[in-house]
């Protein structure tokens, strides 16, 4: 326990099984992958729709694939803890199990930022998106927002998997999801009502429709939207606090967590 103590439960989880550790694997997952993402799409972009939709689309893939990170490294740090067989020792510590979990996401929380500011760079370097300075702290607050929306999500999605025995599989379904429903490529209006509905409950949605707005590309009142992403976020932090409660339960009860 002095350990905890001393470096804390997020350092300990990094330094034990985060995957990015060393320079190559950085350059490699953090500086060339969502540049390779982002030019994908923005091939494909202009090839079908041409070059004035480029913005667009790279601002909703900015965003998602701040979220996508969060979601996957969240999932990752479960699912290594599920292997090494740690994940149990959680119950062993005198904290709060929820507590100790929430901890573990201050780093794909801190992965999470990096990415999105990285993405903001990269769409000013090689995609001309103007920052929009008057705007910076409606930036910022989006940011903020957007964060806990998603480590929220991922905590919640993260204790689910455990019910999996592939977690990649699960992991990539989500993802996908995400990528086709929260409007990150086009606009979630081109959907059926009852669809829009059903989006309008997943995280990014509005952050999406909120920062387009903040560069001026579309006329939707930004504050509202953000109200409405961080009341999401409380809502599966809330469930997300409901599952781990209920894992514990059976944790004591089967001397293990979910297992398949």
């Amino acid at each position: 326990m002095e350990a905890l103590n001393k470096f804390g439960v997020p350092f300990l989880s990094y330094k034990a099984i985060y995957p990015i550790q060393s320079i190559r694997s950085f350059i490699l997952f953090r500086l060339l992958d969502p540049l390779i993402h982002y030019l994908f799409f923005a091939a494909l972009v202009s090839a079908i729709a041409g070059t004035e939709y480029l913005k667009y689309i790279v601002l909703g893939n900015i965003v998602y694939y701040t979220g996508r990170t969060m979601l996957f490294h969240f999932m990752y740090l479960l699912q290594m803890e599920r292997r090494f067989g740690t994940l149990e020792l959680n119950i062993a510590a005198p904290l709060s199990t929820f507590r100790i979990i929430f901890q573990k996401g201050f780093i794909p929380l801190v992965d999470g930022l990096f990415v999105f500011i990285y993405g903001l760079l990269i769409g000013q370097v090689l995609f001309h998106l103007t920052f929009p300075v008057d705007q910076a702290f409606s930036i910022l607050l989006l940011l903020i927002v957007t964060l806990f929306s998603m480590i929220s999500f991922s905590m919640m999605i993260a204790c689910t998997s455990l019910l999996f025995s592939n977690v990649n599989l699960f992991s990539n379904i989500m993802m996908a999801l995400l990528q086709v429903f929260c409007g990150v490529n086009f606009s979630v209006q081109l959907f059926p009502a009852w669809i829009q509905k059903f989006v309008s409950f997943l995280p990014l949605t509005h952050s999406i429709e909120a920062i387009r707005s903040i560069f001026h590309l579309e006329s939707s009142s930004i504050y509202p939207l953000l109200l409405k992403e961080f009341l999401i976020g409380i809502l599966y932090l809330c469930i997300a606090a409901i599952l781990i409660n209920v894992m514990e339960k059976l944790a004591r009860k089967y001397a293990s967590f979910f297992k398949v």
